[in-house]
């Protein structure tokens, strides 16, 4: 049985990004957005799970992979189809949204293939990805600095997100992980935790992309410095 574990969560996962699908496309978006964070807290979980109960296998992997691409592929990029289509009168730059789990697939699938993706990621990860566009409607809903809403409510500032973000998973960028058992003993992924804490505790949902920031150029750094 404890072997299943890790894949009852996972099946969770896929499960609530299948919910937030549905709420989204019912222009639920900050509903939508809750359910990405929550598949994100579980994908954090069932490897880690996965890893303490030594049931790691190959098809949990694949089982997880299908299930990120749901979560942080499919759900974030109509989250974003439908945050442009009620935003803006333009009936065509929404699906600019389709960049979101075009590229998030070619992550996910390089990600399977690649060995050498344990301690560190090539790109840049999809859950990052979909944190950062699922903060967009969270910021727009309880945000109350009226410079802040006018930059998320900018059309082209949000479609150039979408594809800087896009482009930065399918880069050869170095990116750490945040794995749950590579954390403890790691004075800079520690150091990345507590800003974190930090900035979220004083910025609420609108410190989402600042933390996304930090990490992509602590990144950067840590790529220079190797």
């Amino acid at each position: 049985m404890k072997k299943n574990i890790a894949h009852i969560i996972t099946l969770t996962s896929l499960c609530i990004a299948i919910l937030s699908i549905i709420e989204s496309c019912n222009f639920n978006l900050t509903i939508g957005s809750f359910l990405i964070l929550i598949c994100f807290v579980l994908d954090s979980i069932d490897g880690t799970m996965a890893r303490y109960l030594n049931s790691d296998s190959e098809f949990g992997k694949q089982l997880d992979s299908f299930s990120d691409m749901i979560a942080f592929g499919i759900a974030p990029g109509i989250l974003m189809y439908n945050f442009l289509y009620l935003q803006f009168e333009n009936t065509t730059l929404p699906y600019i949204s389709l960049l979101i789990p075009i590229c998030s697939s070619l992550r996910l699938a390089n990600y399977n293939i690649d060995i050498n993706q344990k301690k560190d990621f090539l790109g840049l990860a999809t859950p990052v990805s979909a944190i950062l566009f699922a903060s967009i409607p969270l910021i727009y809903q309880y945000e109350n600095s009226s410079v802040i809403l006018t930059i998320i409510t900018n059309q082209w500032i949000i479609s150039l997100l979408i594809v800087i973000t896009s482009i930065l998973l399918i880069s050869q960028l170095k990116t750490f992980s945040l794995r749950l058992d590579s954390i403890k003993n790691d004075k800079r992924k520690l150091f990345f935790i507590f800003i974190s804490i930090c900035i979220l505790s004083i910025f609420n949902f609108t410190g989402l992309p600042i933390v996304i920031l930090i990490y992509i150029l602590l990144s950067v750094a840590k790529s220079m410095n190797q």
